[in-house]
């Protein structure tokens, strides 16, 4: 691929001004990303001339602007950090000086920077280059606008680059999804470059030999024996069918279903009872206005089944009573045996207040690793057969309007196409996450541990320390047994 790249033209300027490339996960793509941005910075990139015998010779690019972008900065920071990397740990690291969200030369010769889809970040830019990891996830006309400002840029700069690099997407109408579609009807221009690799049709998604050829046809380092094809098998056949393909197949599918199969949920209805000898962990998702806020309390039962039940409050056009929230969990903490209280605190200023009062919680917030860790789990536990809940309308409704979200790290859960709230989903998640964690779990302080204004003190600062560890701990098992687990 750099190869045809950085081809030129006959009188030496570049043949290409914008690259497509999409292949499938765990292809490398982020890392392809980072070395054309080296290149970019630091490299000969620019034609520089013709040598004696012919050949032409190529030139370092006069104050190199490097843009990053993607639709967050933390997936932005994936491409900067493979930039940063060599400028740090290398000969080159000399010669620049790598902060957070820059990579910049010494004596201001050229620099790089990332920044998230948002026409106030790009306004203004005039990049040599622009790279975009996971295109696809440009999805909403705030993040379009910003791209078309930023790409328009690079029409400052001669010779510049614009490289898009993403897996498939699922809809088509997206930014991302009008130029793969351009470049399948083959209507590149004769500048632009367009690099699709994509399993075959007809495969089935059910036989490991035919998942593990769509992963080799849509993955070069598969089909060069660089990547672990057995492995890739097995991180398709944890997924949801349609997301697996789209993953590790590369191929474009809707997303009009749930995040789980037809009839899993309504498979593990059942009977539940709360049980207050049970041990028992809590996930929360609170709101303010506009969502509802969620408990899900989860319990392991004798028979080894794991019990879920739901309480969901809605704002009903006002607010929602917060406090209302906190009574129920402390009547909960004082009535059974809780180990864990998930809580994001984000939209929950009473949250530090619980914790002085002695509740058992461990702040869980909704980014990054944790909710892919989360959702992995929790769609195991349905699809296993392994949950049971008692098919109440609400909980059952917000479960089913549950559609998936992935990055290059994973997959979680998000709102659907209907935007319908999904809370009290998210906090299930976060419960079984932390009921997952049992040889971290806490050795259970009753309610009289808690009365005495002497012993409160230590007892929550060491519960606030464990709280930590655990977040860390499962975090760190669960990507484990994601990658071991048959």
């Amino acid at each position: 691929m750099f190869w045809k790249l950085y081809e030129i033209r006959d009188d030496g300027g570049r043949r290409y001004r914008k690259l497509l490339a999409s292949l499938g996960k765990g292809s490398g793509k982020t890392p392809v990303g980072g070395w054309v941005g080296d290149i970019e910075l630091a490299g000969p990139a620019v034609f520089g001339g013709w040598k004696a015998d012919g050949t032409p010779k190529g030139k370092r690019r006069t104050s190199p602007d490097i843009l990053i972008m993607a639709s967050s900065y933390e997936q932005a920071d994936m491409i900067l950090d493979e930039i940063r990397a060599t400028f740090t740990e290398g000969p080159l690291a000399q010669h620049a000086d790598a902060m957070k969200g820059l990579v910049e030369l010494r004596g201001g010769r050229g620099r790089a920077r990332r920044i998230p889809a948002t026409v106030r970040k790009a306004d203004g830019s005039k990049a040599s280059t622009l790279l975009v990891d996971e295109a696809h996830e440009l999805i909403t006309e705030r993040m379009t606008n910003a791209y078309d400002v930023a790409a328009g840029g690079t029409a400052k700069r001669e010779d510049a680059l614009t490289a898009l690099f993403s897996t498939a997407g699922n809809d088509l109408s997206t930014m991302f999804g009008k130029e793969f579609s351009r470049g399948q009807r083959g209507d590149f221009d004769d500048d632009e470059l367009f690099l699709y690799m994509c399993a075959e049709d007809g495969l089935d998604p059910t036989n490991d030999a035919d998942i593990a050829k769509g992963i080799v046809q849509a993955n070069p380092l598969a089909a060069a024996g660089v990547a672990n094809v057995r492995r890739l098998v097995a991180e398709f056949k944890r997924m949801p069918v349609y997301r697996a393909k789209r993953y590790f197949w590369n191929l474009w599918v809707p997303t009009d279903e749930s995040w789980l199969p037809a009839g899993a949920w309504d498979a593990c209805k059942g009977s539940v009872t709360i049980d207050p000898n049970l041990p028992t962990w809590v996930g929360v998702d609170m709101s303010l206005r506009r969502d509802s806020s969620a408990v899900v309390t989860v319990q392991q039962r004798p028979d080894g089944k794991v019990q879920a039940s739901a309480r969901i409050w809605f704002p009903d056009g006002k607010l929602i009573d917060q406090s209302e929230v906190d009574d129920y969990l402390t009547t909960l903490t004082a009535t059974c045996d809780v180990r864990w209280i998930a809580a994001d605190p984000a939209f929950w200023p009473s949250l530090p207040e619980l914790e002085e009062a002695g509740l058992p919680i461990v702040r869980w917030p909704q980014q990054g690793r944790n909710m892919i860790v989360a959702c992995a789990r929790t769609y195991r536990l349905i699809l296993d057969g392994v949950l049971t809940h008692d098919g109440a309308p609400d909980f059952s409704d917000q479960v089913a309007s549950a559609a998936p979200h992935s990055t290059d790290r994973g997959w979680a859960l998000k709102k659907g196409r209907t935007a319908k709230r999904i809370d009290s989903a998210v906090a299930l998640a976060m419960a079984v996450v932390v009921a997952g964690a049992l040889p971290w779990a806490r050795p259970h302080h009753g309610p009289a541990d808690l009365t005495s204004a002497g012993a409160r003190a230590p007892v929550v600062g060491r519960r606030i320390r464990r709280a930590a560890s655990l977040r860390t701990g499962l975090v760190k098992s669960a990507v484990v047994t994601m990658v071991r687990s048959p």
